[in-house]
Formats: C-alpha cells, sequence, structure tokens
C-alpha cells in the first residue's frame, strides 16, 4: 500500500514538474502582450498564453479583440469562436464577433451571430443598431425600424439614430416619422433644416389624393435631402400603387441615376409615353440628359418643360445653362435675365445670373455686378451671393471690395469652399503667396477639386 502510495506521488511530482513550466510560460506571454509594441503582437501573446492557461476563459475574447484592432479579421473571428466554445463570450465579445465577420465581408454570419447575442443574458443594447443598419442595406425597412426604435429606446439622446429611425419610418410608418425627426432636430441643430424638408414632405404626403401620390411626395423629401437609396424604393412603391403615374416613373428614373442603376432612359421614356403634356417630365429628362453630356437634347426637354410651364423661373434657368453649355453665350444670357424677370423677387435667380456671368467672364460689370447685388439686397449676408460678388469684383479688378465681400462671405459661412477659393485667387492677383496657400488648402480640405488643382500647379 505505501508503495502503491509512493508511486502515485512521484507521478504527481512528475506531472507537476512538466505542468509549471507550462503554466509559467502562460504567465509570461499575458506579461509579454502587456508589453507589446502592436496590437497583432499583443494578440498573439495572449492567443498562446489562452492555451497554456485553459482556466483563463477570457483571454480567447481578449485575443480577439486585440486581433480585430489589428484589422487580422479572420484570425479575430477564430479566436471568438474559441471563447465561444468555452462558454466565455461577454456582450461586448458577441459584438465584436459580429463586427469582425461583417468587416470580413460575410455580413449574413454576422447577423447569425448579432441575432444569438440577443439570446445572451445581459447583451450589448447597442446590438439593435448593427442589426438595424445590416437590415437598411438589405432594404427590408420595416425590419430595421423595429430594431432601431428598440435602440433608441435604450438610447434616447442619439440624435443621430432617432435621424435614421424617421428616414426609416418615413417609408413605413409616416406619421411617426414626424415625432422621430422633431426629436432629432432637438438634439441636434444640424438635422433640423433636413428634418424640417422631410416634416413638409410628409405632411403634404398626408394631404394627397391618392396613395401614389403621397409616395412620390414623400420620396421627392428624401431625395431633397439626399437619401436616394430610400426615395427609390418609395418611388418604387409609388409605380406599383399606380403604374400609369407618369411622375413617380419620372422620379423613379431621377433615383435610378443617383443609385447607380442602368435603367434610367428607361423608366423616363415609360413617363414620358404616358404623359408627354407634364413638364416636371420634361424637366426630369432634361437633368439625364444634361448629365450623359447631351447637351442638345436637354436643352430641348427643358424648352418643353417652359412651354408647359412658362411661370416656373427653374426651366429659364436651365435653358440658360443648357446654351452655355453649346457655347451660345448671348442667348444664354437672355434665358437667365428672363429667369429674374419671371420671379424678381427670388434672391436665387438673381444669384443664378451673377454665377453664370462670373462662371463665363462674360458681361461682369454691366450684368453680373448689379445682378449680385440685387440678390443680396434680396437676401442679406447670404454666404454664397457674397461670394459670387466677391468673385466678379475680381474679375473688374477691384481687389479692395472683393476683399471685403469674401471675408463676409468666409464670416458668414466658414466650410464654404468655394469663398476660399476665391480668396485664393485674390491673393494670386495680388502676390500674396502665403495667404494664397492657406484659403487654397482650407479650400481644398472642404473638397474644393479645383483647390487641389491650383495647389499642385503653384506649390508642387
Amino acid at each position: 500500500m505505501l508503495k502503491r502510495l509512493r508511486n502515485v506521488l512521484i507521478f504527481v511530482l512528475i506531472l507537476a514538474g512538466g505542468f509549471a513550466p507550462v503554466v509559467v510560460s502562460g504567465y509570461t506571454e499575458i506579461e509579454k502582450a502587456s508589453r507589446a509594441s502592436s496590437h497583432l503582437e499583443a494578440a498573439e501573446h495572449y492567443e498562446a498564453a489562452a492555451r497554456r492557461l485553459p482556466w483563463r476563459k477570457d483571454l480567447y475574447e481578449l485575443a480577439g479583440h486585440y486581433f480585430y484592432h489589428a484589422r487580422a479579421y479572420a484570425r479575430a473571428s477564430e479566436a471568438y469562436q474559441r471563447a465561444f466554445e468555452r462558454d466565455s463570450l461577454s456582450p461586448e465579445g458577441w459584438m465584436a464577433w459580429g463586427d469582425v465577420l461583417y468587416l470580413d465581408g460575410n455580413p449574413q454570419r454576422a447577423v447569425e451571430i448579432w441575432t444569438q447575442a440577443l439570446d445572451q443574458p445581459n447583451h450589448s443594447e447597442k446590438l439593435y443598431s448593427r442589426l438595424a443598419e445590416i437590415y437598411q442595406q438589405r432594404g427590408e425597412y420595416h425590419q430595421a425600424a423595429l430594431f432601431l426604435q428598440r435602440y433608441v429606446e435604450k438610447f434616447p439622446q442619439d440624435a443621430a439614430a432617432r435621424y435614421r429611425l424617421g428616414l426609416l419610418l418615413t417609408l413605413t410608418d409616416p406619421p411617426r416619422a414626424a415625432s422621430e425627426l422633431i426629436h432629432a432636430s432637438q438634439l441636434d441643430p444640424q438635422f433640423a433644416s433636413a428634418a424640417q424638408t422631410l416634416r413638409t414632405a410628409v405632411n403634404l404626403s398626408a394631404l394627397s389624393g391618392s396613395a401614389a401620390e403621397a409616395k412620390v411626395i414623400i420620396g421627392r423629401g428624401l431625395g431633397l435631402v439626399e437619401e436616394w437609396t430610400l426615395a427609390r424604393e418609395v418611388f418604387d412603391e409609388a409605380v406599383q400603387f399606380d403604374e400609369k403615374n407618369a411622375e413617380a416613373w419620372a422620379w423613379l428614373g431621377e433615383a435610378e441615376q443617383h443609385t447607380a442603376g442602368n435603367e434610367a432612359l428607361s423608366f423616363l421614356d415609360r413617363a414620358l409615353a404616358l404623359d408627354s403634356s407634364n413638364p416636371v417630365v420634361h424637366g426630369l429628362r432634361g437633368l439625364y440628359f444634361q448629365r450623359i453630356g447631351n447637351h442638345r437634347q436637354a436643352l430641348s426637354e427643358f424648352q418643353a418643360a417652359a412651354k408647359l410651364e412658362p411661370q416656373n423661373p427653374a426651366w429659364y434657368a436651365s435653358i440658360g445653362e443648357e446654351f452655355a453649355n453649346l457655347g451660345d453665350l448671348i442667348t444664354a444670357l437672355e434665358a437667365y435675365q428672363y429667369a429674374t424677370t419671371v420671379a424678381p423677387q427670388d434672391a436665387h435667380y438673381w444669384r443664378t445670373l451673377a454665377e453664370f456671368c462670373a462662371r463665363n467672364g462674360a458681361y461682369v460689370r454691366d450684368v453680373g455686378i448689379p445682378a449680385a447685388r440685387k440678390a443680396l439686397e434680396l437676401k442679406p449676408k447670404d454666404p454664397l451671393t457674397l461670394d459670387t460678388l466677391g468673385w466678379l469684383m475680381i474679375l473688374d479688378n477691384r481687389y479692395y471690395e472683393a476683399k471685403w465681400y469674401l471675408f463676409q462671405a468666409v464670416e458668414a459661412d466658414p466650410q464654404l469652399a468655394s469663398a476660399h477659393f476665391h480668396l485664393a485667387l485674390l491673393y494670386l492677383q495680388t502676390g500674396d503667396s502665403q495667404s494664397m496657400y492657406e484659403h487654397l488648402t482650407r479650400a481644398r480640405d472642404l473638397g474644393s477639386a479645383e483647390a487641389q488643382a491650383l495647389l499642385a500647379q503653384y506649390f508642387p
């Protein structure tokens, strides 16, 4: 008996002697991870430690997190899988596992993981926002709205989420959309303008005479705030409600262009066949031909629209633009001027006339500057008009006045790229290269391609 006990003790000591170095090396790996110089290096040390210390169930998830930060998404997913097999994934681990699958190009598996995560105790409530985004990308807007509603209930101060929910509800539940849009604009003023546009569309749609017309109004509102994917969905619903609604088909063609579809012209042709006397149909066809560079056909469409709706100044401004594109500046000028006679109290058309003169370097002193002054009189302190007037002053070699107007434009809107670009042109004319460089850089950072080109030319 004593001999057997002695043999067991010897076996245990041998086993412990072999096991101890493994344990020590496991903790050494953890220490190395804490001193690692990169996320990838730390992840590999945590992964090595997890293999040596099986009772430390947190280590595989830690490795997954560091692989995630290192953008080694496949290895991160493997680490989270091992953590799952050991029943040691935290709520954050479940969420991160779905994230790396999504980022690694497997959104379907990501949805499966996030959906499974919802069944876990104390799951992360941020999952709702992720699932809403996925379902929206799939075009399953009702399901997306349901998940986003649950997210907003948990995070009521998230203005961006409330705005997203308002957008989705314009498709699935317009009366509720207005409430969410109001909340979003109250929480964050950056959403105020878009929210007001959409609320107006929702309210007008409620007064429409048919379901198709209501959808067209909402779709136009979504287009105005550059939500063309959602707008296309709404216009598609509109033509399903009424296949003979010409405007619905025309707007579907417009949305198709903004969403990189290839059926725009067929939709626009369908609209024309249904109602050739509709100015909106001709106007949207004009925009289509304008975008593809067929300016003669675009001009013909805008002229048809103006003939059908002679009191709409937008058609004359579009006619002017197409004559300019075709090189006929005299007739273009007449069209722009006629737009101001149709809407003499609308600052927009006076500014459009002034911009035409500046853009073409024509009629600057006699037409452009007086038109810009008229626009400023009708809409004081408007940054776009101040910028246009400053630009015209540069073209007329009136640099002191140009500087004053352009400074006023930048003060009114510091993010106006064109004003910074025109200030750079002013400093080019006056020989101030340092100020020119500063404003060109600012304009480029705000998205001005012209500024980028000029920087490459003068400051290579």
